[in-house]
């Protein structure tokens, strides 16, 4: 699908639609602290949108931006920072997470305000169960992010005649011919959670939704050991042999960087690659198109980022409810999520002016909501615990980075994974 359509920049009538009560002042002596792991510029923009709303009611906010790792260590800081008595206001958190801290008792439930506006109505079943904790609210669903995306630079791939690959056997033969020619394939930096999506995408699509959960969800040895995840491996290992000579250890939007600028043909990684490339050029380019990586069956990993608020003497209920009120009005949450590619998490939410990648997303997101086939991202941290993601994401970088890790000493370290549980 070319990517052609501008997306809509907010018109000058968007702050009227945003209703709130009257400004306090109260909220102008005491910023709010707001961890998160948001620094590309795409990011960077949608948190200036969280700025602008909530400085319409006078409530100032101290963004707290921590870079490096796919969030791994702004989550390390929130968990120092909380154990130490000195957690931020607010915090970007990702699925299991929410709960985790929630029965600690860290967080302020947002259930009056979910209440007042009908978000049993208006939240897709999968993102009630992840945001209700003893059946109240106990944070902001923010986004639906695509992690099963393939980025493809049209311009590089017709200079060379070559199609857009439908599997991942293709896909390696493509890579393999564009490495023949001199033109590096894959826009990706060497970082650990970078590669594992690249892995998380080849099984997917290689195994398709039901041996997905039962082999990196459920960790179930038989699936583990099965046929396909030694296909897997091999095409992953196949891919390193043609990228990793020059695959440089840089952030996930240098390389889209790289993809815009046609120094390499493909990306693959979640719709903020959209968010980034409307950062950068304002609108999406013909050359870039997106496409739904390889699979055997359609299915959509998803990430969804949330807002939790934590409890502390200089943060009330009556703040925080003010706050999520206004982060979750339609209005908001359609041009947040346009700056950040990713799709609202509200259902009533218009996509009216957004990219058509996040038009082609929902439609996809809700046939997988109907066919059973909505994946968590295990290395986005949605699907198993932190101790279980870091151990299995270990394991696989270790084997795309170092030739003589064979796939067995994979597979029987992930099922030691699961002993250890």
């Amino acid at each position: 699908m070319a990517l052609i359509s501008p997306m809509t920049m907010a018109s000058s009538n968007m702050n009227e639609d945003i209703q709130h009560s009257a400004p306090y002042a109260q909220f102008a002596s005491q910023p709010i602290q707001f961890l998160h792991w948001w620094t590309s510029r795409g990011e960077v923009a949608a948190v200036r949108e969280v700025h602008g709303v909530l400085g319409s009611a006078q409530i100032v906010l101290e963004s707290v931006p921590v870079e490096g790792a796919g969030g791994k260590m702004a989550k390390s800081i929130l968990q120092a920072r909380a154990i130490a008595g000195n957690p931020p206001d607010m915090a970007q958190l990702e699925g299991p997470a929410i709960k985790s801290w929630a029965a600690l008792g860290f967080l302020h439930d947002v259930n009056k305000v979910a209440k007042e506006n009908h978000w049993d109505q208006k939240l897709p079943p999968l993102l009630r169960e992840i945001h209700l904790f003893n059946h109240e609210y106990v944070a902001l669903p923010m986004t639906i992010h695509r992690l099963n995306w393939l980025w493809v630079n049209t311009q590089v791939l017709n200079r060379v005649d070559l199609p857009i690959p439908k599997t991942w056997p293709e896909m390696v033969t493509t890579f393999r011919q564009l490495k023949a020619k001199g033109i590096s394939p894959l826009a990706m930096g060497n970082e650990p959670w970078q590669v594992v999506q690249l892995f998380e995408n080849i099984a997917f699509g290689l195994g398709g939704p039901a041996y997905y959960r039962e082999a990196f969800i459920e960790l179930d040895h038989e699936t583990l050991t099965s046929p396909i995840t030694h296909e897997a491996l091999m095409i992953f290992r196949q891919i390193s042999e043609i990228v990793l000579s020059d695959m440089p250890n840089q952030p996930w939007e240098a390389a889209t960087q790289a993809l815009l600028s046609g120094e390499r043909a493909f990306q693959i990684s979640g719709d903020w690659v959209a968010g980034e490339i409307l950062a950068s050029e304002g609108e999406f380019p013909s050359r870039i198109q997106c496409y739904a990586t390889p699979a055997r069956q359609a299915g959509f990993i998803y990430n969804i980022d949330s807002f939790a608020f934590f409890k502390k003497p200089t943060l009330d209920k009556w703040a925080v409810e003010e706050m999520v009120t206004l982060l979750s009005t339609p209005v908001f949450q359609a041009r947040f999520n346009q700056r950040k590619g990713s799709l609202p998490a509200f259902q009533d939410v218009s996509l009216e002016g957004f990219n058509p990648c996040a038009l082609q997303a929902r439609a996809d997101f809700k046939a997988a909501e109907q066919a059973g086939t909505l994946m968590p991202s295990v290395v986005d941290s949605m699907a198993v615990s932190p101790v279980i993601e870091r151990a299995a994401s270990s394991e696989l970088y270790r084997f795309f980075n170092h030739p003589e890790v064979k796939p067995e000493d994979v597979i029987l370290h992930m099922k030691n994974m699961k002993i250890g549980m």
